[in-house]
């Protein structure tokens, strides 16, 4: 049984750290630099930061997927809420949890926001695939981070008035 729960202080955040990085070396294996990949460790991530902005997602009492989420980082959208990650551990996927976790994550910004948005890899297509199954889309905007290993490409996809095309 699949269980949504808040993030708190007691909240073992080194699980959450190493499922994003389980996660990312699976999931981006063949869609980022392998060069980026090999740098990351579970500490490349802090989770503890968005402790009140974060849900977890339990199989059996154990970690099985995360979401953080809350108001708009990029200024473009200022106004907007946004999902900054949704991730399920490679051996629980396709079973529900993402989409578990990103409904959780919607009623909570929904009350506050009226557009919320996403960035993806662009060549993420799986991930891409299920945001719009979940009522996301394409906006037009993109942007390129560019890092030592070379550029990463990303989508900004979104839902509502703000992002309407």
């Amino acid at each position: 049984m699949i269980k949504i729960v808040p993030a708190t202080a007691a909240t073992d955040f080194a699980a959450v750290a190493q499922l994003y990085y389980d996660t990312w070396q699976v999931a981006y294996r063949d869609l980022v630099p392998a060069g980026y990949l090999d740098q990351l460790t579970p500490a490349t991530w802090q989770p503890e930061k968005r402790e009140n902005k974060t849900l977890l997602a339990l199989a059996d009492n154990r970690l099985a997927g995360v979401c953080a989420f809350g108001p708009a980082r990029d200024a473009d959208f200022a106004g907007a809420g946004e999902l900054y990650s949704i991730y399920v551990h490679p051996a629980q996927q396709h079973q529900g949890i993402g989409q578990l976790l990103l409904q959780g994550a919607l009623a909570r910004l929904e009350p506050d926001f009226s557009s919320i948005y996403l960035v993806v890899q662009t060549n993420n297509l799986p991930a891409r695939r299920f945001y719009k199954r979940q009522g996301f889309h394409a906006t037009g905007y993109h942007r390129q981070t560019q890092t030592d290993f070379g550029p990463l490409e990303e989508v900004i996809y979104g839902s509502g008035p703000q992002f309407e095309l």
